[in-house]
This record gives C-alpha cells, sequence and structure tokens, in this order.
C-alpha cells in the first residue's frame, strides 16, 4: 500500500497545514478506517465491512494514530467525529 497522491495540497490551508500533512501519509485502507471511525462504527463492523480480521482493523488504528501523532483510542476516535466534515471533503479530494 502506498501514501495517498498529493492532490490534497489544494486544502493546505495555514491552519491545517500539519495535520494534511500527516493525513496524506495514510493508505487508501487507513483512510477507509478513518471514515468508519468518523461514522461511529465499531471495530467489529469495520472488519464485516472490509471482510478483514478485527485484529487488522486495531493494526490500521494503531498505524493511523502513529502517523497523525495522536495518542489513545479514544483520542484518535474523537478526532475522527469531531473533524468528520472536513475529513470526508478531504477523502473525496485526494480519492478522485
Amino acid at each position: 500500500m502506498t501514501p495517498v497522491s498529493e492532490k490534497a495540497t489544494l486544502l493546505l490551508v495555514d491552519d491545517y497545514r500539519p495535520i494534511n500533512k500527516k493525513l496524506l501519509q495514510l493508505t487508501d485502507r487507513e483512510w477507509d478506517v478513518v471514515s468508519f471511525m468518523a461514522d461511529g462504527l465499531t471495530t467489529v463492523e469495520m472488519a464485516l465491512c472490509l471482510t478483514i480480521e478485527r485484529k487488522s482493523i486495531e493494526n490500521y488504528k494503531r498505524r493511523i494514530s502513529k502517523k497523525l501523532g495522536i495518542s489513545g483510542r479514544t483520542n484518535l476516535i474523537r478526532f475522527c467525529i469531531v473533524n468528520r466534515d472536513y475529513l470526508r471533503k478531504l477523502y473525496i479530494l485526494v480519492h478522485k
């Protein structure tokens, strides 16, 4: 898996520049997990949707947390939910 393309640099507004650079390092599968977290899906629900093991979802969450510099599972989920609309816009732009 490779990081998503640099198309999202269009959204690199000064206030969001640090987090956008980190978000651009996410793989497509990691974006899927972020998107599902933003929608409030559980680990089991994500695993069923992506037809992968629950343990794989947990591994993706750990990698996402590390890439974004967010410690703790609760903080990562909170970040995804609070920034849901922004993450969706960025996701759409990146995955055109």
